[in-house]
């Protein structure tokens, strides 16, 4: 797919955005970076016009979404529960309500919903379950309303045991890498409102190298256009 990244602005990952341009040409795919206020509708809704106008009306949205490190319950603080929590689900929220008139107009697409932690972090597992479970909420609220224009909604998160961040195996990101690609191809197409947690045990000593072939998606996959949000 042609893939356009939208940016926080401000957002310091310009070096991993460059990485990620190289890979998506070297693919020989097109990509698009935009900027945008993430907590402001209208902002969202001008960048996505302009990836429109770059690629074409996109037809995948795949969010990631960051989760911060609370200070259990009598730590946390106002300020802290607007970043970690209210925040990042209000721009998840913003993100799939600005993406769903073109998803719709598609008659096809998927929204993927990525909870990324800190897997250096010492923290305990429970301590993103509040983003986590608004997340599942969301997630499964966009599934039952829009699976009837053949849109699925799901999200991929860590083992909630917290296994992932303990041992930290380097193929992580392969394996939600993978199971993006499933999730976009057709054979998914009956799996919508899950909550999928991935469990890496740090067994293998290499990543995979990705999706191992290139599965039928909503028709000619060449013509499909994906937006990748960082929240």
């Amino acid at each position: 797919m042609d893939v356009a990244m939208l940016i926080p602005v401000g957002s310091s990952c310009t070096a991993a955005v460059a990485e990620a341009e190289a890979a998506i040409a070297e693919a020989g795919r097109r990509s698009v970076t935009d900027f945008a206020d993430l907590d402001d509708l209208a902002s969202v809704e001008s960048a996505l016009a302009r990836v429109r106008a770059s690629l074409g009306t996109p037809s995948v949205l795949l969010s990631i979404v960051g989760s911060g490190s609370y200070r259990g319950p009598g730590g946390l603080l106002d300020q802290d529960w607007k970043e970690i929590v209210e925040r990042p689900l209000r721009r998840a929220f913003l993100a799939g309500r600005a993406s769903v008139d073109s998803l719709i107009k598609n008659g096809w697409g998927r929204v993927i919903t990525v909870l990324d932690v800190d897997r250096s972090s010492q923290a305990p597992p429970h301590e993103d379950a509040v983003l986590r479970t608004g997340l599942e909420g969301l997630v499964r609220t966009l599934a039952l309303e829009l699976y009837p224009f053949g849109i699925t909604s799901n999200l991929i998160t860590s083992d909630p045991s917290g296994s992932t961040r303990e041992r930290a195996g380097e193929c992580y990101g392969s394996q939600v890498a993978d199971l993006v690609g499933f999730l976009v191809s057709d054979e998914a197409s009956a799996v919508s409102g899950r909550s999928i947690p991935l469990y890496d045990d740090g067994s293998q000593d290499e990543a995979s190298a990705g999706p191992s072939s290139r599965r039928r998606c909503g028709g000619d996959l060449n013509q499909q256009v994906a937006v990748v949000m960082t929240i």
